[in-house]
């Protein structure tokens, strides 16, 4: 006889009591079901007692005299504990109603190596003993999207940000990033465009996100490649508007989304926004009265308005000397390019061309001297102006789910050539960017250093080749830091 432990449901595994007869398993005893490490060692205790009891047959290490550990082998060693948190976890977030186990591991195969759907195959088979054929893994992928997996995923996520995070996502964030392909073949979503990536030669699509002020995901939308993003911005309220059911929600977003059209779309669906605004588009006249009214006072604040909205101005010494800087290396490269004439061109900020000859841009230089330091906020809400200047520089959080998504969970370069395909990819790099996320949030430990923690504890199959009997068991470790983290990840999820 021998200890087998099985994987009933996404967290959970049952400990059976087994034999094997003329090649047909028996199972003698089901000793019970565990989601938990201490649950586990438990039924395992109880499983050895078990076949002690019943045929006398001691135990793995329970060595007889002249019997050496040298009949110890271990077969194989995987990184089954990384599995079960992030199976764990999966089904805390909700994701487990849509009810596919593959792409549950499609999931955790992006977080815990991401790689392409040939390789993703293999690391299934060989660190988590999930064995699929490529031909399943697109066949379930295409139907869970036509099944709505996209939104089931967002439903749920928006619904544990509510309930699991305890946020009423009054306030939520928005901003796009691009993520190119090794291509030059536009083709669907595929397309030339502005490139976040510094990619311009090659195609792209464009992705907007949504995040609560932890930085955790809610939504997300993919556009064509030469979308501009500020035409990316109604769509995306309007969708997660419905997804939210909250009707007094407020977006933020940076100056990249502001338009007069989007403004007076956001106030016609009494939608609450905050926006960067982009100073340098004011009437000369605003411009100069902003400026005289904060004069060049560290912290100070103005408001007026603006298009009836409220704009709120700050001054900061430490952005104006910022903003100096730059306006003086601006001219200088600027008076260098008029000294080298066959190096002008557009790109130097400070020059203009008039009938033919180039010179400085005077007025341009003036207005850029009048801004420096100020920094706008333009929004519809009643919310005071502090809580409207920090709430728009938690935007750094968005910035930081792009950043994740692009290096940990290696979004992009894309190689998938259908619109299909794309989506399920973006999918599971969405699922994945969200199970990290919320990991992240629990320890304040990066999603990187998560899993090379939970990496050292592999799950080793060692067999007593004098008895033939099997155990599984775990590495042991002594480091109290480490210890101490493993402990907090294994009561994440449960």
């Amino acid at each position: 006889m021998r200890v087998r432990v099985v994987s009933t449901f996404p967290g959970k595994c049952t400990v059976q009591v087994v034999s094997k007869h003329h090649g047909r398993l028996i199972i003698h005893k089901h000793i019970g079901t565990f989601t938990t490490d201490t649950e586990r060692e438990l039924l395992l205790k109880k499983a050895h007692a078990f076949i002690r009891q019943q045929s006398g047959q001691s135990g793995l290490f329970d060595l007889p005299l002249g019997f050496a550990l040298s009949d110890i082998a271990i077969t194989e060693s995987k990184p089954l504990f990384v599995y079960r948190l992030l199976s764990r976890i999966y089904t805390l977030l909700g994701f487990s109603n849509f009810s596919d186990p593959l792409i549950r591991d499609l999931v955790i195969a992006r977080i815990y190596a991401p790689t392409s759907k040939r390789e993703t195959k293999e690391i299934l088979e060989d660190f988590f003993n999930c064995e699929y054929s490529l031909k399943t893994i697109y066949r379930h992928l295409k139907k869970s999207l036509s099944l709505g997996l996209k939104d089931s995923f967002q439903k749920s996520l928006i619904a544990f940000a509510k309930d699991g995070l305890g946020d009423s996502l009054r306030l939520v964030f928005y901003d796009v990033t691009t993520l190119y392909f090794e291509s030059v073949a536009k083709e669907g979503l595929k397309d030339f465009g502005f490139s976040k990536d510094h990619r311009p030669m090659e195609t792209q699509i464009v992705i907007g996100l949504v995040v609560n002020k932890q930085g955790f995901p809610l939504y997300f939308d993919i556009f064509n490649g030469r979308t501009f993003e500020g035409h990316t911005f109604i769509a995306v309220v309007e969708s997660i508007k419905k997804f939210l059911d909250n009707p007094e929600f407020v977006i933020i977003a940076d100056a990249a989304m502001i338009s007069q059209d989007n403004v007076e779309k956001l106030v016609e669906k009494q939608t609450g926004f905050i926006v960067g605004a982009r100073l340098a588009n004011l009437p000369v006249k605003m411009q100069k009265e902003i400026s005289e009214k904060l004069s060049g006072t560290d912290g100070k604040i103005t408001t007026v308005t603006y298009h009836d909205q409220r704009l709120i101005c700050q001054y900061m010494t430490k952005r104006a000397n910022k903003d100096k800087h730059e306006r003086e290396k601006q001219i200088e490269r600027a008076k260098k390019a008029l000294d080298s004439k066959s190096s002008v061109s557009s790109r130097f900020r400070f020059l203009k061309t008039t009938g033919g000859n180039h010179a400085l841009n005077d007025e341009l230089i003036k207005k850029a001297e009048r801004l420096e330091g100020i920094k706008g906020y333009l929004t519809n809400t009643k919310l005071d102006t502090k809580t409207v200047i920090d709430r728009y520089h938690d935007l750094w959080r968005i910035e930081n789910a792009f950043r994740l998504t692009k290096s940990d969970l290696e979004a992009r370069p894309i190689f998938h050539r259908l619109d299909e395909t794309i989506t399920s990819h973006l999918v599971t790099v969405f699922a994945g960017l969200a199970i990290s996320r919320y990991l992240e949030i629990k320890t304040g430990i990066s999603i990187h250093k998560i899993l090379k923690i939970s990496g050292k504890v592999l799950t080793h199959k060692i067999i007593n080749t004098k008895t033939g009997e099997e155990a599984y068991v775990e590495t042991t470790v002594e480091d109290p830091e480490l210890k101490e983290i493993l402990n907090l990840l294994k009561s994440l999820g449960h």
